[in-house]
């Protein structure tokens, strides 16, 4: 799976074609709030949608009825594709359509002769379809061509997460190719965020709640920034920057992975604390505090399901002495900080007294390991992208993803030369420090 930004897909041309989503009946209102995330997302829709899009190959021509059997089933199956939001007198309203209650409306056939109008005219049907308060808010398209096509689903980020993308992927192609998609059915997210929402307090006086409120608290009540010059002040934003780099090769991910087992680490604890020394030797400060998305996939039925199924944990990397140092102590740091993601954050912000938020963004560094998703092994075989809008952005974050390709990092900040600046040199560090580490341990076992 090769994680992107829409400016950096470049699909081949081909005749495009679209599915919107349309009821055959009104939806029924539903008293089950927003989660959290949903919550955040819908409140800062000022400028545009923020989209996710899985987009995938298969092989000749588009096979209609089997794409069209394929996404009737998908939507069937997953209640967060029947549940959107609506404005109200008072604010807002989610409302659910019934398991049948959505149909598919093809639209025009359109022949593009280059790949930026194929990725433009994706990019207008994403964005026109994926409004937050559309119910439902989603598209799908597919680029028809002779040898190889290529299907694109495309969500309002409140619906889906990175690893649903994942399960769109598998069930669609799965039924695609006519196979039945007779896993277990998948929990409700719609369930989740009544959960969610009803679930018993956790004490104030609760360890993790503390250690939220000190991480809190140690930056002035705010979520931590990059420690490094994006050239941004607080209250601007620029169009957001978007690059993807490969960070480690398949072979130099397995031995900078036995280094920091060595050290009692995993990977990921690795990674954040090459980050955090390139951030001290760029003049930021020897500790890197940042914000690190888990999942909540927390039972099998979650497992399988569409959702947004992420929380965030705090964790300061400390820079000890040297690297392998670092990674002795970031390792059990992270394990500590995982714990804290259980605690629900509208009740990290009731304990805090508010957030403070100086940005619009939030630094964090997210990490998924995509051979271990759904359908992972067909991923590279499909040629499959997680592809997402392009908006704003006025501070720094970071997506680590592992596949059987090695390690790739997409890199989000502010499109204006400082930052530019500050990035380049910020992963040419980083991936100083990843050689260093893997150099120093020459006879090393790589298992």
């Amino acid at each position: 799976m090769r994680v992107i930004g829409i400016d950096d897909w470049s699909p081949r041309p081909g005749t495009v074609m679209q599915w919107t989503v349309h009821a055959a009946e009104p939806p029924r209102t539903s008293d089950v709030p927003p989660s959290f995330n949903q919550s955040a997302h819908l409140a800062d829709t000022e400028d545009g949608s923020t989209w996710l899009a899985a987009a995938f190959d298969v092989i000749g021509p588009v096979d209609v009825t089997a794409l069209e059997r394929a996404l009737a089933a998908l939507i069937s199956r997953h209640e967060s594709l029947r549940t959107g939001f609506v404005r109200t007198r008072d604010g807002m309203s989610r409302v659910v359509h019934g398991r049948d209650a959505l149909g598919l409306l093809r639209g025009t056939d359109v022949a593009v002769t280059t790949s930026t109008r194929a990725r433009e005219v994706l990019r207008s049907a994403s964005r026109e379809a994926c409004e937050p308060f559309s119910a439902p808010a989603f598209t799908f398209a597919a680029i028809d061509r002779s040898d190889t096509s290529t299907v694109v689903a495309a969500f309002d980020h409140a619906h889906v997460d990175a690893y649903s993308l994942a399960v769109v992927i598998d069930e669609i192609r799965r039924v695609y190719l006519g196979d039945t998609v007779d896993d277990p059915e998948p929990g409700s997210f719609v369930d989740y965020c009544l959960l969610e929402s009803t679930s018993a307090a956790v004490r104030l006086d609760d360890p993790r709640v503390v250690s939220w409120v000190e991480f809190l608290r140690a930056r002035g009540g705010a979520p931590p920034q990059f420690p490094l010059d994006l050239g941004v002040p607080p209250g601007r934003t620029d169009r957001c920057a978007i690059r993807v780099d490969t960070l480690m090769s398949t072979d130099e991910a397995a031995s900078f992975e036995a280094c920091c087992r060595e050290e009692g680490a995993s990977l990921y604890a690795g990674v954040l604390s090459a980050m955090a020394h390139a951030v001290r030797d760029l003049g930021g400060g020897s500790t890197l505090p940042l914000l690190f998305p888990l999942h909540t996939r927390t039972i099998d039925a979650w497992r399988s399901a569409v959702g947004w199924f992420v929380t965030n944990a705090p964790l300061d990397v400390v820079v000890e002495n040297d690297m392998l140092a670092t990674i002795r102590r970031t390792g059990p740091d992270l394990r500590r900080a995982v714990d804290l993601g259980a605690v629900p954050i509208p009740r990290v912000v009731e304990a805090a007294g508010g957030l403070n938020r100086p940005r619009k963004n939030v630094f964090m560094v997210s990490y998924v390991d995509y051979r271990r998703l759904p359908g992972h092994e067909e991923m590279r075989a499909v040629d499959a992208h997680h592809i997402s809008n392009v908006t704003v952005a006025d501070d720094a974050q970071f997506w680590i993803s592992r596949t059987v390709e090695g390690i790739a990092l997409r890199s989000r900040f502010p499109d204006n030369p400082t930052a530019r600046r500050t990035v380049e040199s910020f992963l040419r560090v980083v991936r100083e420090h990843i050689a260093a580490c893997t150099a120093s341990l020459p006879a090393l076992a790589v298992t």
